[in-house]
């Protein structure tokens, strides 16, 4: 059981021209059974209905930040963790849905494991149509290099942790695409990371233009194999890994010039049965509901 209810969270949410999804994500941080945290929502040069969307959520523990610039991503996330006041910091994405539990339980794991610097959880995946799709369990031994660069390590919107971690741990500006996936690797052996095996998240990775992003985010972790003395990356594991990765970009490429990429992505997560589907689906709801 959670020993203090007087612990501030901060939930950080960047957007970007994300007027379709933002009032979801909204609604969930404020139908969760946590009660103490603040969302600062930090608007980067939104050229669509988002900050509109954003200040129409009139509320004391709700921050709206705008400075009409397009500055990217990876600089709103360190903005955001030098921005929190709360103890303990999650972040989300502008187009996600939080499980009304999720800082709760997370919370709740982090004061019973204070050794623990960072927690995720696995989640289930769902379209743009708001329609669940699957589950994904996520690596429950994120504890070395080599487990994140087989495994992986947390999937980056559904992390918590302590506040002072983030800020000492900044993501790399010049790491686009990857900034999640290189901040693992470069602080794994220091840090401890964590993963809840619930699903306390609906990750919104069906549907949406992924190839581009994609091949950023693979090329960009070659780029760190063959940097692989800053990460303590053995030689053979380096060249190991780098032909993983180049082959799921050509596997992807394929896939998408056959218009398969949906596929791809439905096939990354498990298949859930009718009943959980069912309970699941009523969970969102309850996330979103007003």
């Amino acid at each position: 059981m959670i020993q203090n209810k007087d612990v501030l969270v901060t939930i950080g949410i960047p957007f970007y021209n994300a007027e379709k999804y933002l009032e979801l994500v909204i609604l969930s941080v404020f139908n969760q059974t946590y009660k103490n945290w603040e969302l600062i929502l930090l608007d980067d040069g939104s050229t669509d209905n988002s900050l509109n969307i954003a200040k129409s959520f009139n509320n004391i523990r709700i921050k709206v930040v705008a400075d009409g610039v397009n500055k990217g991503l990876i600089y709103r996330l360190n903005q955001l963790t030098n921005m929190a006041n709360g103890e303990y910091y999650a972040r989300m994405d502008a187009d996600d849905i939080m499980h009304t539990e999720r800082i709760y339980k997370q919370l709740n794991y982090l004061l019973e494991h204070p050794e623990v610097d960072v927690v995720g959880t696995s989640y289930y995946s769902i379209d743009t149509s708001n329609q669940i799709i699957g589950k994904t369990i996520v690596n429950n031994k994120p504890y070395s290099v080599s487990s994140v660069l087989k495994g992986g390590c947390f999937a980056h919107p559904t992390i918590m942790g302590k506040t002072e971690w983030f800020r000492k741990n900044p993501y790399d500006v010049g790491m686009t695409r990857m900034e999640d996936f290189e901040l693992w690797v470069r602080t794994v052996n220091t840090s401890r990371f964590e993963n809840i095996p619930e699903p306390l998240f609906f990750y919104r990775n069906v549907g949406l233009p992924t190839l581009k992003k994609y091949y950023k985010s693979n090329l960009g972790i070659i780029k760190l194999l063959l940097n692989r003395r800053k990460y303590n990356i053995g030689f053979f594991s380096s060249i190991y890994y780098s032909m993983i990765y180049f082959f799921k970009i050509l596997i992807y490429t394929s896939f998408f010039c056959f218009g398969k990429m949906n596929y791809l992505i439905k096939k990354r997560s498990i298949i859930i049965d009718v009943s959980e589907m069912d309970i699941a689906s009523k969970e969102m709801f309850k996330s979103v509901s007003q």
